[in-house]
Order: structure tokens, then C-alpha cells, then sequence
């Protein structure tokens, strides 16, 4: 058996689209009445080179910030997300900043539209980014439609 099929990591290296869900109803997003332009964010999976070094960037950086002897807010913890998923965006399609059609410059600006809230049923983007970049399936396969 070939166990090349398994490398998650050069995988990872290859961005998938991530059909974004409303934060607050789950429903799909399309750009157009007709459900045929979906809204979606390219994605590089978190076992990727590229995304470990910069995840390993941001945690340096937050280990400086870091407080030790008291709990984080939900604005703390939203903040340590933007920056682990910001390197992890690598396009979009049928997403607009305005007028103007996004692109990876706007991952920080799109990754902080909404905030982590906890609640079941209700995914920000940056959750739902982070929640498809960490599923091995969505890069090597046999990855559920989210």
C-alpha cells in the first residue's frame, strides 16, 4: 500500500474551499438568489508547512501577552483565533468587502466580523475556518460538505 496517500501535510499545503454558514442560523451563504454562487473562504489546512510556521509566530507573540494569574475574556480567546487562522486564509469567492470582492488581505477584517459567543449552534467565521482548517478530512478526503 501506497502510504503517500496519507500525507496530510502537503495536502494541507493546497487551499479548500470552506462553504460559509451564517453565524447565527447555520445556514449556507450563497451570493445570489439562486443558490448557485456559494460564499466560501479558501482555506489551507493547519497541518501545513506554511500555516505551522505562522501559527508558531503568533503563539511566540502571545506567550510575551499572556496572563498568567487571570482567565481571558471571550474577546481574549477571539483574539488568539483571528491570529491563528489569519495565516490559514488564502482567498475567497463571492465574498465582498463593500463593493469590492475580498481577498487575503481581508482575512483579519473578515475573521473579526463576529465574535466567539459559546453558543451551540452558532459558529463565527473565525470558528468555522478554524473548525474546517483541523479536519485531516477535509484535505485528504472523504471531508463533510462544511
Amino acid at each position: 500500500m501506497d502510504f503517500t496517500q496519507f500525507d496530510s501535510r502537503t495536502a494541507a499545503e493546497t487551499a479548500r474551499p470552506l462553504h460559509l454558514r451564517h453565524p447565527a442560523t447555520g445556514r449556507l451563504l450563497y451570493a445570489d438568489e439562486a443558490e448557485e454562487k456559494p460564499c466560501e473562504v479558501l482555506v489551507l489546512g493547519s497541518e501545513s508547512r506554511a500555516a505551522q510556521a505562522a501559527i508558531r509566530a503568533a503563539q511566540k507573540a502571545r506567550l510575551k501577552t499572556d496572563r498568567d494569574d487571570e482567565r481571558q475574556t471571550m474577546e481574549e480567546v477571539h483574539a488568539n483565533l483571528v491570529a491563528a487562522a489569519k495565516p490559514l486564509v488564502a482567498g475567497f469567492r463571492n465574498v465582498n468587502r463593500g463593493e469590492a470582492p475580498a481577498g487575503p488581505a481581508d482575512a483579519e477584517w473578515f475573521l473579526n466580523l463576529n465574535l466567539i459567543t459559546g453558543r451551540e449552534g452558532e459558529k463565527s467565521f473565525v470558528e468555522q475556518v478554524m473548525g474546517f482548517a483541523t479536519s485531516r478530512a477535509n484535505y485528504l478526503g472523504n471531508g463533510s460538505p462544511d
